[in-house]
């Protein structure tokens, strides 16, 4: 069992109890998602830009759509944002997301596995709810409506296209490379190893780690964004949950959260002090249910116009909104995954 005791393990499943198992139409309807597309090809998660040392824009995406429309560019391309501590009291000790991330891990490598043809297409089916972009002085709170969409893709499993409707018409085009990887024969060719795969991830983000917490924050949010988007093979899929067990400020929240009726166990880390992004497990089976962004605290926008933040001096393009803590800002729930012999199919 490695670094997860015994002890750490049963102590989780007192404080979880286990429920009755699911049907299958529950166990077919809810494992997870997030937005299918590549990140080269997809909206980006926030609308918070900021410039790193580069000079370049690194958008902050967060694990899910995360719907913050403030534009925010540091003057002083020589200097970037500070990093923000993470929230006090969000989360029972890590000790036990490592132990939820461990049993995850272990439980994912023993799975059934039949891997797809090169020729053949991985399709996902994930249902998106949430606030939507908040508008000029509007307060979200936990009652605000939630939008819904359901976004539906298929990609070849050797990486050269994926297929999505637009206007009710199926469209082809190549997948245009991105990070995380969104094809099967790359996500099969990532390193078996925690560590090693946490170094691969490290060393291939590109200029989103403008300072330590950057980096950790990013690694957690990537290796979300590879479960979400892809059919990952077992030794891979454990890998990424070994790996988000090594990253500093991984929790597990204290509330259980249900996903379509199913008790979930959510693995979670803060970003910029109020946004909680959470991994939902099953509470019985450690079968990948979705992610959630959700307000761990108040958030106000800054009015438009330059600012200091945290030492640093800013411009806000964006309106100034509200967003009271409890908010779901993003929830996606795969409906559906499997692997068919042309796009346009479902399995």
């Amino acid at each position: 069992m490695g670094e997860y005791s015994q002890a750490d393990l049963e102590a989780l499943r007192q404080a979880w109890p286990q429920p009755a198992p699911p049907s299958p139409d529950a166990h077919a309807a809810a494992r997870d998602a997030l937005l299918r597309r590549a990140m080269a090809a997809a909206p980006p998660r926030a609308g918070r830009v900021r410039l790193p040392r580069t000079g370049r824009r690194a958008v902050t995406i967060g694990m899910l759509a995360a719907v913050i429309s403030a534009i925010a560019l540091v003057l002083d391309p020589a200097e970037v944002e500070a990093p923000r501590s993470i929230m006090p009291g969000m989360g029972v000790p890590a000790a036990n997301a490592q132990a939820v991330l461990g049993r995850a891990a272990e439980v994912a490598g023993d799975r059934a596995f039949t891997a797809p043809r090169p020729d053949q297409w991985v399709y996902i089916e994930t249902r998106v709810r949430g606030v939507g972009k908040a508008a000029r002085g509007e307060v979200q709170t936990p009652r605000t409506p939630l939008e819904t969409s359901v976004d539906r893709a298929w990609t070849r499993a050797d990486g050269k296209e994926v297929a999505l409707f637009e206007d009710g018409k199926l469209v082809r085009s190549p997948t245009g490379g991105g990070m995380p990887p969104v094809d099967y024969a790359t996500v099969a060719a990532l390193p078996t190893d925690p560590d090693a795969l946490l170094a691969w991830m490290y060393a291939n983000m590109g200029g989103l780690q403008d300072s330590e917490e950057d980096r950790h924050n990013w690694a957690y949010l990537l290796l979300g964004s590879l479960l979400a988007q892809n059919l990952v093979p077992p030794v891979q899929e454990a890998a990424v949950y070994g790996a988000m067990a090594k990253i500093p400020g991984v929790t597990v929240t204290p509330d259980a959260v249900d996903v379509d009726g199913r008790p979930a166990v959510a693995v979670a880390r803060v970003e910029d002090g109020w946004v909680s992004h959470e991994l939902l497990l099953d509470r019985s089976t450690y079968t990948y249910l979705g992610e959630r962004a959700i307000a761990s605290a108040d958030y106000t926008a800054p009015e438009p116009g330059t600012h200091l933040e945290e030492g640093q001096k800013m411009i806000n393009m964006g309106p100034s909104y509200t967003i009271k803590k409890g908010t779901i800002m993003t929830l996606a729930v795969r409906l559906n995954i499997g692997v068919t012999d042309r796009p346009g199919v479902r399995p």
